[in-house]
């Protein structure tokens, strides 16, 4: 199934991007500095480019899968262009790849994202027969919650 139905999901998707993040940005650390397989494949352009596309391509579907707003998406989706074509300038490519963590900031654009997202199992009609749902209803209308407010849909019937 595409998009997320509940919180395991959620939770299997943020593990995802996590991997992703890591393998892309952060195999190897040194301080607050990682490089990782994007950094080295950018020093051999279609190398770089096929992984960096693949991997720009699976925290894309991610985000949908998480139903990120569409100007997240939207800002990910630009980092990740750069951080994916930049192997292609000549001489200065493979360097400004390993230097620019595309990967690792639209992952954590995602993940800062997904965390101010309050995300209620089943439908808009269930979620309104709870007390979470009334008491967060009551805090925005107080102007105490600004955060986002997802349903994920049905839940099946037990």
């Amino acid at each position: 199934m595409l998009l997320a139905r509940s919180h395991l999901d959620l939770h299997n998707i943020k593990s995802s991007i996590d991997r992703t993040k890591k393998m892309s940005d952060g195999i190897v650390k040194i301080g607050p500095f990682g490089i990782g397989l994007d950094g080295l494949l950018g020093f051999i352009p279609p190398l770089g480019i096929a992984y960096s596309g693949g991997a720009s391509l699976l925290l894309c579907i991610d985000a949908i899968r998480a139903r990120a707003a569409p100007m997240v998406v939207a800002e990910m989706a630009l980092i990740l262009a750069i951080d994916t074509l930049a192997p292609v300038i000549p001489k200065a490519g493979g360097i400004i790849d390993a230097l620019f963590t595309g990967h690792k900031w639209a992952a954590e654009l995602l993940l800062r994202h997904m965390d101010e997202t309050i995300y209620f199992e089943g439908s808009r009609e269930q979620a309104q027969a709870s007390s979470e749902y009334r008491d967060l209803m009551a805090r925005v209308r107080a102007g105490k919650e600004k955060r986002r407010v997802v349903f994920l849909g049905k839940s099946p019937k037990v």
